[in-house]
């Protein structure tokens, strides 16, 4: 039986570039502060918290840099993070840390238990793990770009050793130019288990004949397009079963997305006292970036004005001893709650209302809310009124 932690999609030095300079480098040492943790948690299992002991070995499914911004310093840490935890390390280098020509992979000299796949042709390292034979399969992006699969070709698994995957690329799309992968390729791999790096929003584990393909997901956050807690996956191999995955924790920062519904609520102090609520039903601390998209039938005199509510329920929560992050909300309302009165009105501020009430019941959210706006528009302009 062998046990080693799966994880990729880190993205070190991400440039975070929507936020300030100071804040930009906070969160990439928090990035560099939970990649130390995660290696810890493989060196020293008892801080995982899942009562299991011993790994065996590290698979980095690529993307652990975001190459075009990596600096010297972070390259550095990672090599000796790598080289004393004392566990061998396999990588799969991904799209955006590719094994090129200058590449931080060549540049370096990285130690004898740090193995990495160097070409975009499948290749293997064979280990002894616990005593246990154990080939890894994989390959290298060496450029941007892998419009192939390395798989197409099959596999020739080895008798008598337990054979495993570690790979980046796309399950989702047989047309990715970011090396789709396609579940027959997985069935004929003969590999127990397929350690996927690439999707961040991991799908459910993947039965593909007798291989157990895994995404690890994103260990942080680093925008709305990672919600949750981050994650790597404990995975256990034993002879002859399935692959037992477990989900560790690991991400400081979280970024949740809240849908709120504002039906009924017709001016600020209601919409406030209503988020406020609700984001503290949910939990959220300071260390959550929430994003509100804010639903559902307001009066058509009321327009929700974002960033006043954002600002607004900051200081909210923060006086009510539970404060976050940032505070990010976006207006996707439609101002029809209550507006019997604008259906049988006469006049053209009922006409404009009639006019556009089909969109404003489409099930296209885009077409739903320009009509909103139009009708927002419309009726401040009938009242002498500006839009801002």
């Amino acid at each position: 039986m062998i046990r080693f932690l799966h994880f990729g999609d880190m993205h070190l030095d991400s440039p975070f570039s929507g936020v300030s300079v100071s804040e930009g480098e906070r969160l990439r040492e928090e990035l560099r502060t939970v990649f130390d943790e995660i290696i810890d948690i493989a060196a020293n299992p008892e801080m995982s918290g899942d009562g299991q002991t011993g790994f065996d070995a590290v698979l980095i499914a690529g993307d652990l840099f975001d190459n075009g911004y990596v600096s010297p310093d972070t390259i550095a840490h990672v090599r000796d993070k790598l080289r004393d935890c004392g566990l061998p390390v396999i990588i799969s280098p991904g799209n955006h840390d590719p094994y090129s020509a200058g590449s931080l992979w060549k540049s370096v000299k990285w130690s004898d238990n740090v193995h990495i796949f160097s070409s975009d042709s499948l290749s293997s390292f064979d280990l002894d793990l616990s005593g246990t034979p154990v080939t890894v399969w994989g390959w290298a992006f060496t450029s941007d770009r892998l419009d192939r699969c390395p798989l197409e070709n099959g596999i020739s698994p080895v008798e008598g050793r337990i054979n495993i995957l570690c790979a980046h690329g796309d399950t989702l799309s047989p047309i990715s130019k970011y090396c789709p992968i396609s579940s027959p390729m997985l069935s004929r791999s003969g590999c127990v288990y397929a350690a996927l790096g690439h999707i961040h929003n991991a799908p459910e584990p993947q039965i593909c004949g007798g291989t157990t393909a895994a995404y690890c997901g994103f260990p942080e956050g680093r925008s709305f397009d990672e919600p949750g807690q981050g994650e790597v996956l404990a995975v256990t191999v034993g002879s002859g079963d399935s692959p037992a995955i477990e989900r560790i924790p690991t991400g400081h920062h979280r970024y949740e997305i809240l849908h709120a519904d504002l039906t009924g609520d017709g001016n600020h102090t209601d919409a406030c006292r209503r988020l406020a609520s609700l984001c503290r039903k949910e939990g959220y601390n300071e260390e959550t970036s929430v994003l509100i998209c804010a639903e559902g039938a307001v009066p058509p005199e009321y327009t929700p004005d974002t960033q006043l509510i954002a600002d607004d329920l900051a200081v909210v929560l923060e006086r009510l001893g539970t404060p976050v992050c940032s505070v990010t909300v976006r207006d996707s309302t439609s101002p029809v709650f209550g507006a019997e009165y604008l259906e049988n009105d006469l006049t053209i501020r009922g006409e404009l209302y009639r006019t556009l009430l089909p969109a404003l019941s489409s099930e296209n959210p885009e077409e739903r809310e320009r009509a909103a706006a139009a009708l927002r528009i419309g009726l401040l302009a009938l009242d002498g009124k500006s839009f801002t």
